[in-house]
């Protein structure tokens, strides 16, 4: 059973009423996420608050918006929020995104989606709205970002590797191409089984890296993986 609180450097989650608990995929994508520039942040899906709370921490002046479906884990979010050193510039939003308008738009959005296909098949339908496409998905996740986002922002997501073109090909009708993308290998002798993407209108050169996080086994933490972590995570 997962740890009701996970301990950051300079935040703690609480996640025992949230659909989504913290996971490597997120702290991850928080953490390769460029903040840059940004003035306006959106964070999809929050759950516990993690990716809002990491850019917070990544960029000092953002004001970043968070918005998530599921009553609980929007509470939580917002407590979490509360706790940190930047509750003055994060709100957390209990809404659908599909159904959000913005006075302005977003320089970034950031978001871990649901991205496995249909239903969830288990009893939780809390987490199957936060893991399956039964809510969320692809298509939404795109015609929403075109809506929200800057013209010369930027999108950043976490996706299964077998799932990667089938986004991008979302991305395209809009106009959406990657500008960087990064493979992630859980294991050094095992293939990528994730790839994070950057998205940008109209740009089409594309900066590829790969990042492996364990390198022979258990907590054998590669190099690359604890310098992207090492602000983060207090093993780090």
């Amino acid at each position: 059973m997962p740890n009701p609180h996970f301990h950051f450097k300079r935040f703690t989650i609480r996640q025992d009423r949230s659909a989504l608990k913290v996971g490597t995929d997120g702290v991850l994508l928080g953490a390769w996420t460029d903040y840059a520039g940004a003035k306006r942040i959106l964070d999809i899906g929050t759950g516990t608050g993690l990716l809002a709370l990491i850019a917070a921490q990544r960029n000092s002046e953002a004001m970043i918006d968070a918005v998530e479906i599921d009553d609980a884990s929007a509470e939580q979010a917002a407590e979490n929020v509360a706790a940190s050193p930047w509750a003055d510039r994060i709100r957390v939003h209990r809404m659908d995104a599909r159904r959000m308008k913005a006075s302005e738009p977003y320089d970034l959005i950031i978001c871990n989606p649901p991205f496995y296909p249909g239903e969830m098949s288990s009893g939780d339908e809390r987490v199957g709205v936060a893991k399956h496409a039964g809510g969320l998905t692809f298509s939404d996740l795109v015609e929403l970002v075109d809506r929200l986002l800057a013209k010369s922002g930027r999108l950043n997501v976490i996706l299964p590797k077998n799932r990667a073109q089938e986004f991008l090909n979302y991305g395209g009708q809009f106009g959406l191409n990657r500008s960087r993308e990064c493979d992630v290998r859980y294991l050094a002798s095992k293939p990528p089984k994730r790839i994070l993407l950057e998205l940008r209108s109209g740009k089409r050169a594309t900066a590829h890296e790969e990042i492996t996080i364990e390198e022979s086994g258990p907590f054998d933490y590669s190099v690359r993986y604890r310098e992207l972590l090492a602000d983060l995570m207090l093993k780090f």
